[in-house]
């Protein structure tokens, strides 16, 4: 506020530009669906703001024909056995039929998110989990006397190195794909019985420990790991 008790007006700069027609009814259809009805450049003014901020959302869309669809679909789970009496298809029903598809987003938030695995969040814990494949597997092969150098070399870890998981708090979309990997795509099931949840931040550890176990992985061809290469991975976490 200045000294008169006016707001203060944030400086701004004017800009301009063209738009095709087809993005302009885009624009023009959006400002109709909106309460107040912005104008041309406000409209303009939020998308670019709710995109740079990543809060714009698609909204739920259905022509009549979708409608149709989806309701003949409902009704005919409603004749399943024990589907009859299931809340969500009758939020469904009832969401299409006043209109209400904003309440779909509410409600069904397992399926209306907008979330996707990244393609090399995949591939990494695709690759933390066959270093870890390699690394027990080993340490179940050595000798009492590797062991004791195993642990003597790496105190606390090298006594009994195991795959703890990913950070439940701070690393979820690694600790998401490690659990559909094993308990819903049965891959890397020797970790199945284990909680996944390493209670503190691993990626980059991980990521430390595959650095130093890449170049060794080519080698491992009809053998195991030695404990000098465990070593040298293991120091690395």
């Amino acid at each position: 506020m200045n000294s008169n008790g006016d707001k203060e007006m944030v400086r701004s700069e004017r800009f301009e530009m063209r738009l095709d027609s087809s993005l302009m009814n885009q624009i023009d259809e959006w400002r109709d669906r909106q309460s107040d009805v912005p104008s041309r450049a406000e409209a303009v003014r939020q998308l670019l703001e709710y995109a740079l901020s990543g809060s714009l959302k698609k909204e739920i869309q259905l022509d009549k024909p979708q409608r149709l669809m989806v309701w003949l679909l409902t009704e005919m789970l409603k004749t399943h056995k024990g589907y009859g009496d299931r809340h969500d298809i009758s939020l469904i029903q009832k969401a299409i039929y006043g209109g209400h598809l904003w309440a779909l987003d509410w409600e069904l938030t397992g399926l209306m998110h907008s979330h996707t695995d990244k393609p090399e969040d995949v591939k990494f814990v695709v690759d933390v989990l066959d270093m870890w494949t390699f690394i027990e597997r080993a340490f179940d092969e050595l000798s009492d006397a590797d062991k004791a150098k195993l642990e003597q070399e790496v105190p606390y870890i090298g006594k009994d190195p195991k795959f703890i998981g990913f950070d439940g708090n701070n690393e979820t979309d690694y600790m998401g794909i490690t659990n559909f990997l094993i308990h819903q795509m049965e891959r890397f099931t020797n970790f199945k019985s284990r909680e996944l949840n390493s209670h503190m931040p691993k990626v980059h550890r991980y990521a430390k420990m595959y650095q130093v176990f890449e170049p060794i992985r080519a080698k491992l061809v009809g053998r195991e790991m030695t404990v000098e290469e465990m070593i040298e991975v293991l120091k690395r976490d």
